[in-house]
């Protein structure tokens, strides 16, 4: 029997396991918790059978649409990378399963790109692409974030179009204690009358999103980074990182940013990357997606791994 993808096919599953850590510790030195325990960790086949709880017709592809462009050099988005010039893109994903789809992130209008590019001039933004991600946000059955910064998340906050989207806009909560007592600017701060517009929810370590679709909790960027697993209908495998790296580079070389206007949990985020290297190395069914890496985008698009427009 088929199942139609709704608004009910989300937030079915919360759930969370128990991680033994097995350290190889020196004989005359006790374990101790708080020093030898990871400041993040994750488990790929856990993560399987989360994104495997919902039952259901999986995703036929993602799509990515990038309406804006942010010029900085290479050493902010990799430390210790030669200054040269590279491109931010600005982007949304887009989920398509057989009977509708979903949004992952919702843009930001041309006020936020310049309140973000402090001052930069010239950043390009494509107005004609940032229509197209209004127009998909209203088409959306779910709009999810992988975090609460400006060019993900102001697309549900200013927009003419709240009272449509908010009801299908699902925020952490701690992505929305964020919005509501530290915003990364002002303008995105929320009350908590406001906050009750969006549906929100919480979990532990991972949840099932929808068919073939786990979350899973990865604060260090922001306090409510989360990437996202996903396993199409023919069998390949998706990460969406969001900002964990800003260029995938990032993870190659396990090396965070160097961009001082960004404050981050070091210790997670560089947890994050030794996993997401490892994965790199061993999962050659898995594409791990970086949310602004130009290049990747490009040569995934060019591989027909990722489509590059909004349906």
């Amino acid at each position: 029997m088929r199942t139609k993808l709704s608004a009910a096919a989300f937030l079915l599953v919360p759930w969370s396991f128990a991680v033994a850590l097995q350290a190889q510790q020196p004989a005359a030195r006790p374990l101790d918790p708080a020093r030898d325990r990871p400041a993040w960790t994750a488990d790929l086949s856990d993560i399987r059978r989360v994104a495997a709880l919902i039952p259901g017709r999986k995703p036929l592809r993602i799509n990515v649409l990038k309406f804006a462009e942010s010029h900085r050099t290479k050493n902010f988005s990799v430390k210790g990378e030669p200054p040269r010039p590279s491109i931010q893109a600005r982007t949304v994903f887009q989920v398509v399963y057989p009977d509708g789809y979903v949004m992952v992130d919702a843009g930001m209008d041309l006020a936020m790109h310049k309140e973000i590019g402090r001052g930069a001039p010239d950043e390009p933004y494509f107005a004609d692409q940032a229509q197209q991600v209004d127009k998909a946000l209203r088409g959306a059955k779910a709009i999810v974030f992988t975090h609460e910064h400006g060019d993900h998340v102001t697309g549900v906050i200013r927009t003419p179009y709240l009272a449509e989207l908010a009801p299908k806009t699902i925020l952490t909560r701690t992505q929305v204690d964020t919005l509501m007592n530290k915003p990364q600017f002002p303008d995105l701060r929320i009350t908590e009358e406001q906050a009750q517009r969006y549906r929100i929810i919480d979990y532990d370590r991972y949840m099932a999103f929808a068919p073939g679709w786990a979350l899973i909790k990865a604060p260090g960027h922001t306090p409510g980074s989360q990437m996202m697993f996903i396993t199409l209908e023919n069998g390949r495998e998706y990460l969406l990182i969001g900002d964990t790296a800003w260029h995938m580079d990032g993870v190659r070389k396990t090396t965070g940013k160097d961009a001082p206007w960004i404050v981050e949990d070091t210790a997670s985020v560089n947890d994050q990357l030794r996993w997401l290297n490892g994965l790199l190395t061993t999962e050659k069914n898995l594409v791990i997606v970086a949310s602004h890496d130009d290049d990747e985008h490009k040569d995934l698009i060019a591989k027909k791994l990722l489509g590059g427009k909004l349906e």
